[in-house]
C-alpha cells in the first residue's frame, strides 16, 4: 500500500526544508493570538493606566486555571474521539464528546459560582496591592462569570480532522476579541469591565461554533443523543487520565504566576506589579517561536521514530535546537540593546520604562536557551519517554523554577526575581543535554549537540 502524500513527505523529504515550513505555519497561528495579547495590554496600559494592566495580569492564573480544565478533559476527549473514529465506533465518540462537555460544564459553572462569592479575598491571595484590587476585582468577577464559554475543544475538533474549522474557531474569536478591545476602552472607555467583556464575548463566540459543530451540523462524525450526557463514569475517568499531564503542568504554572505576583507585592508594589504585566506579555509574546518550532518538530520526530530512521529523528532535533538557540540569540540582543523601545510599546508610564528596561534586559538572557528544555521534552514525548517528559515540565516547574524563584528573591530581591527566569532556564537546559543521552531516539553513535 502507497503511503499519502504528506506521510511521505515527513519520512523522504529534506529535514530542513519540512521543519521550516511546519513550525513557520505554526509560528504564524500564534503569532495572531501574541498580536492580540500585547495589543490588549496596551489597550489596558495606554488606555487607561498600568494598575488596570496589573489588574488584569493578577486574574490570569484564573485564564490558566481554566485553559488547564480545558486542555485536560480536550486532550484526554480527542485521545479517546481519535481512536474511536478510527474503529468507526460513533456512538463511543459521540459519548465521549458528550461526557468531555458535561466534566467542562460542571467544573465551570463550580467555578463560576466560587469565584463570584469569594472574588475580593480571592484577588488578594493572587497577590493584588490595595490599590490594583477594585481593577482585579472588576476584571475577574466579570471572567468567573463567563467561564463556561471559555473553550472550545479545537482539539477535539482537530481530532475529526477539520483542520481549518479548528483554527477558525480559534482565530475568529481572537478577532473579535481584539477589535472589542478597542471600541470598549478606546473608543467608548468602559475601563477594564471592557477588556473582560471583549475576552467573554470571544469565547462565547468559540463556544458558540463548537456548539455548532457538534451538535447542529449536518454530515458530522457526531448523533450525540441527550441520553449521552449521563455520566459514564469509566469513559470520563479514562479522559481525566489522559489529560492529566496537561492539567497538572498548567496548574504549575499557574502556581508560579501566583507567587511571583506575590513576592512582587512585597519588594516592589504597585509599579514591579505593573512592570511584570508589562514584560511578561512581552516575554511571552517572543517566546512563541519557540513553541512553533517545538510544533513544526514533534511530527517529524514522532513519525521517523515509528518509521525506525534515528539519523532524520536525530536530526530534526539538532535543526531544532540549532533554531531555537539561533532565535533566542537574535531576541536577545535586541532586548538588551533597545528595552526602553519595546517597553513603551506598551506603556507610557515613565516608572514602568525605567523599572522595565532593567526586568526585560535580566529576562532577555533566557531567550537563548529557554527553547532546549522544551524540544527535549517534546523530543521524549514524541518517542513515548513520558517519564522524561514529565521530568522536564512538571518536575522543572515545581523543583527547580520555585525554589530557584524563592531563593532568589530572598537574596536579592526585585533583582532576584528579574533574574530568576534565565538561571531557572540554564539549569533546565543543562539538564535537557544530560537526559538527551539516554534518549530512545538517539542513533548508535556517538551522541554530540553539533554533529
Amino acid at each position: 500500500m502507497n503511503k499519502a502524500p504528506k506521510t511521505e513527505r515527513l519520512s523522504n523529504e529534506k529535514i530542513g526544508k519540512l521543519l521550516w515550513e511546519m513550525s513557520s505555519q505554526t509560528t504564524f497561528s500564534l503569532l495572531v493570538y501574541t498580536i492580540y495579547s500585547l495589543t490588549d495590554t496596551y489597550f489596558l496600559s495606554v488606555g487607561i493606566n498600568s494598575l488596570a494592566a496589573a489588574g488584569s495580569s493578577i486574574i490570569s492564573p484564573v485564564l490558566i486555571g481554566l485553559g488547564a480544565v480545558a486542555t485536560t478533559v480536550g486532550a484526554g476527549g480527542a485521545s479517546v474521539v481519535s481512536r474511536a473514529l478510527g474503529e468507526q465506533n460513533e456512538e463511543k465518540a459521540s459519548r465521549t464528546v458528550a461526557n468531555t462537555f458535561l466534566i467542562f460544564w460542571v467544573v465551570a459553572l463550580t467555578i463560576t459560582v466560587l469565584g463570584t462569592l469569594f472574588i475580593k479575598p480571592i484577588v488578594h491571595l493572587l497577590g493584588a496591592t490595595d490599590s490594583i484590587a477594585p481593577y482585579a476585582i472588576a476584571y475577574g468577577r466579570i471572567i468567573f462569570l463567563g467561564a463556561i464559554t471559555s473553550t472550545g475543544f479545537s482539539t477535539i475538533i482537530r481530532a475529526d480532522g477539520n483542520i481549518r474549522y479548528s483554527t477558525a474557531i480559534w482565530v475568529i474569536p481572537v478577532t473579535v476579541n481584539l477589535v472589542l478591545s478597542w471600541l470598549f476602552i478606546m473608543v467608548l472607555k468602559i475601563g477594564i469591565a471592557g477588556a473582560a467583556l471583549s475576552t467573554v464575548a470571544g469565547q462565547a463566540i468559540s463556544a458558540t461554533m463548537s456548539i455548532y459543530f457538534f451538535f447542529f451540523r449536518k454530515n458530522g462524525s457526531y448523533n450525540i443523543k441527550a441520553s449521552y450526557f449521563k455520566p459514564d463514569w469509566s469513559l470520563m475517568g479514562e479522559v481525566l487520565l489522559i489529560g492529566f499531564p496537561s492539567l497538572a503542568k498548567n496548574l504549575s504554572a499557574s502556581l508560579v504566576v501566583i507567587v511571583t505576583n506575590n513576592l512582587l507585592k512585597l519588594t516592589g508594589g504597585d509599579v514591579a506589579l505593573g512592570v511584570f504585566a508589562i514584560v511578561n506579555r512581552l516575554y511571552a509574546g517572543l517566546n512563541m517561536p519557540h513553541t512553533g518550532i517545538v510544533q513544526g518538530m514533534q511530527p517529524l520526530v514522532g513519525y521517523n521514530f515509528g518509521q525506525k530512521k534515528l539519523e532524520r529523528v536525530w536530526q530534526a532535533i539538532r535543526l531544532s535546537l540549532s533554531a531555537s538557540v539561533v532565535y533566542g540569540l537574535l531576541v536577545c540582543t535586541i532586548c538588551l540593546l533597545i528595552p526602553v523601545a519595546l517597553i513603551s510599546l506598551l506603556s507610557q508610564e515613565r516608572a514602568i520604562i525605567v523599572e522595565g528596561q532593567i526586568a526585560l534586559r535580566w529576562l532577555a538572557l533566557a531567550f537563548p536557551i529557554t527553547g532546549v528544555s522544551m524540544i527535549t521534552a517534546v523530543s521524549f514525548q514524541s518517542v513515548g519517554q513520558a517519564k522524561e517528559a514529565m521530568l522536564l515540565t512538571l518536575a522543572g516547574i515545581i523543583l527547580v523554577k520555585l525554589p530557584v524563584l524563592l531563593l532568589a528573591a530572598h537574596l536579592f530581591s526585585l533583582t532576584g526575581i528579574w533574574a530568576s527566569e534565565a538561571v531557572s532556564e540554564l539549569m533546565l537546559c543543562l539538564a535537557s543535554f544530560i537526559m538527551l543521552k539516554n534518549f530512545t531516539g538517539r542513533p548508535h553513535t556517538q551522541w554530540q549537540y553539533g554533529h
